[in-house]
């Protein structure tokens, strides 16, 4: 057996039905225990003699059920010692902490070793023990715990956010966490796969992404969590956010088990944009004409430019390109096109900077640039073509008389379809329309009189210009439903031309203000505040505060809210005498601010819950309201003392009574709560 003699920590004897910690009663147990000091003698008389070792080794497959058969130990001796044990087995563990006994059920007359409960190779692979026989013979018994495929890959994370430049180049590769699979040899991890989700249609270009896992050149091993790292995934081709913002990926490990066991782990790549698209115009070339005799500042036109990038690669600034020819269009001029218009850079409107000749120069050419602002700017660039129009010597002139209440340009949002807004008419130097009998028709879809005619721009619908009755008369109608929380101001133009050649017109630009009307309702944030307060507060202890809002137009009575607390209830009499306590005033509330405070001393043993309804209602006229519910709960304090129930109790007792006898009874009671009563104390029971 080796030199020096083993450590016998725990024996089963033979005829121990049960474990080694099982208890013997009576003689018998004297007997045992005398049978064991001897046996254990004899065993470590045994240790140093030249006692036969015979090694046995089993093994059982983890999860099987408790009492499934492992082996016999018997099977670990020659086959003539196996005739003649009889006897039984001596058995010991190798330590005190083995799990054998806890594991294994053993036999100690026949051998038959079976499990106890199921069994985790993952907590304990292998186990150990030592068998001896009365003849001296001593089998020293292996059990393996083989794996089973009883674990799923799984990597740390159930999801993973990574961020990637759009000008990433093919070939990056990003670092993902490997998964991890308890169990060993083919039932541990073997691979990696990128699920392509079955709902989207398959790219004809390929795909963007692969996976890739292990050392490059690593010499060929069997697969385990090591050699499968890292694990990376590789781009293949170029991302465009603009064409597809986000990716999400499924990666799944897997198992060599049969059927194969998995574990996946989502990876949402966020494209992060780059300045990569340069501006692009809505025209190829814009075209435009302006009055000779437009001031400076006058609009001309519009250019407009996109650009699909995101933030300040997508901001857009617009600038005319100062170096062109003088006089590009011919007209001789020293100034080029440029120093005669401006482009706002924000918006991309083109205005006139300096007075305008025909005579001099009828074409105008400017190169507009279009920069975004991305650290390395793209830049668009587009031709705009103004023509100078002539224009005749006197312009129509526009009348306004505002037909609504004050003469103010306000019209107010419960006017109805038809009402009057403002009286315009039109006249024109060149001739005078108050005495042109001849109605003339639509020009441009305006009203027409005489030489000159009239349009409105603007309203979306909401206003309408119908004839006047008179020649040059014209009434500014109310056509749909105005309603001022939805728009408050309308920007409206009218424009009068007349018929020259080129014609001559005239924009008066109105800004007609929604007049608000007390038709929206406070509206409180909950229908139900909730609150709690203790029973000690002191009066004016703020509760909380109720908050209530009005659509209408702020700053006005429309607008402006105040807060009360409704009447008491009907049962209570607030002029009685001395009113209940739930009929007085408990709390109140700030009209401006909705603060609840306490109006006096609380007590909740009178009245442990209040219900309160709150009205909100505005300063119009008439006032709108609104009303919420708010429920408190009074926190009970120590505030009540018990109370016996008498005063003096009286008892006789006779001299031969016993100790312990209970001769008297006394009792204490707290106030009462709404028909419970508070906590008691009795002297004997």
């Amino acid at each position: 057996m080796g030199e020096g003699r083993p450590a016998w920590k725990r024996l089963l004897l033979p005829g121990s039905r049960g474990s080694p910690r099982g208890r013997q009663g009576g003689g018998a147990g004297a007997q045992r225990f005398l049978l064991r000091l001897y046996v254990h003698a004899w065993l470590w008389a045994a240790s140093g003699s030249s006692a036969q070792v015979f090694n046995l080794s089993l093994s059982v497959d983890e999860g099987l059920p408790p009492d499934t058969l492992v082996g016999d130990i018997r099977a670990g001796l020659p086959a003539t010692q196996q005739q003649q044990e009889g006897g039984g087995f001596f058995l010991s563990e190798d330590s005190d902490d083995s799990p054998l006994l806890d594991d294994f059920q053993v036999h100690p007359d026949t051998g038959i070793i079976r499990t106890a409960r199921r069994l985790d190779r993952e907590r304990c692979d292998h186990y150990s023990f030592v068998a001896a026989t009365l003849l001296g013979a001593v089998v020293q018994v292996e059990i393996r715990v083989n794996d089973v495929n009883d674990h799923s890959p799984r990597f740390p994370l159930d999801s993973l956010q990574l961020n990637v430049s759009e000008l990433s180049p093919p070939g990056t590769a990003f670092r993902l966490p490997g998964a991890r699979d308890p169990d060993a040899g083919l039932f541990s991890i073997q691979g990696y796969t990128l699920v392509q989700p079955s709902n989207l249609p398959e790219d004809p270009a390929g795909p963007f992404f692969q996976l890739r896992y292990g050392a490059p050149g690593s010499p060929p091993s069997p697969p385990s969590s090591s050699t499968l790292e890292p694990l990376d995934v590789v781009l293949l081709r170029r991302l465009d956010r603009e064409a597809v913002a986000a990716h999400e990926l499924q990666i799944e490990a897997w198992d060599g088990g049969r059927p194969r066991r998995t574990g996946r782990l989502r990876v949402e790549l966020r494209v992060l944009d780059e300045n990569d698209n340069p501006p692009v115009f809505e025209e190829s070339e814009y075209r435009a004409a302006v009055r000779e005799d437009a001031r400076p500042g006058t609009e001309v036109c519009r250019v407009r430019a996109t650009d699909r990038d995101l933030g300040p690669n997508g901001h857009v600034r617009y600038s005319i390109r100062s170096r062109q020819a003088p006089g590009a269009a011919g007209g001789g001029g020293t100034l080029g096109d440029a120093a005669y218009f401006v482009v706002e850079e924000l918006s991309g409107v083109v205005r006139v900077q300096r007075p305008l000749d025909r005579e001099a120069q009828a074409w105008h050419q400017l190169v507009v640039e279009a920069r975004d602002g991305g650290a390395e700017p793209e830049v668009a660039t587009v031709r705009v073509s103004i023509a100078v129009l002539d224009v005749n010597d006197n312009r129509p002139a526009i009348h306004l008389l505002f037909l609504t209440e004050g003469g103010a340009a306000r019209v107010f949002e419960g006017a109805r379809v038809g009402d009057y807004v403002a009286r315009v008419s039109v006249s024109d130097a060149e001739g005078d329309p108050e005495k042109d009998e001849e109605a003339a028709g639509e020009l441009s879809g305006g009203l027409g009189v005489g030489s000159v005619s009239l349009t409105l721009e603007g309203g979306e619908g909401a206003f309408v210009l119908r004839s006047g009755g008179s020649p040059g008369v014209f009434l500014l109608c109310v056509e749909g439903p105005l309603d001022r929380e939805s728009r408050d101001l309308y920007d409206l133009r009218l424009v009068a031309t007349d018929a020259g050649s080129p014609p001559l017109s005239t924009e008066e630009t109105l800004l007609l203000r929604v007049a608000d009307l007390n038709d929206q309702p406070p509206l409180f944030s909950q229908e139900h505040y909730w609150a709690s307060v203790s029973e000690a507060a002191a009066p004016g202890t703020a509760v909380l505060r109720v908050s209530a809002s009005d659509a209408d137009e702020p700053g006005t009575d429309h607008a402006r809210l105040r807060y009360a607390l409704l009447p008491l209830p009907a049962l209570c009499n607030p002029e009685a005498p001395r009113p209940p306590a739930e009929c007085r005033p408990a709390f109140s509330i700030d009209p401006e601010s909705g603060v609840i405070s306490t109006a006096q001393s609380l007590d909740r043993e009178a009245q442990e819950a209040i219900e309160l309804r709150v009205v909100a209602h505005d300063l119009g006229e008439p006032p709108l309201s609104a009303t919420c519910l708010v429920s408190i709960a009074v926190d009970d304090v120590n505030d009540n003392e018990p109370v016996f129930l008498k005063q003096v109790y009286n008892a006789t007792l006779p001299e031969h009574t016993a100790v312990g006898h209970c001769f008297l009874q006394v009792s204490a009671s707290g106030l009462w709560i709404k028909g419970r009563p508070g906590k008691g104390w009795r002297s004997c029971e």
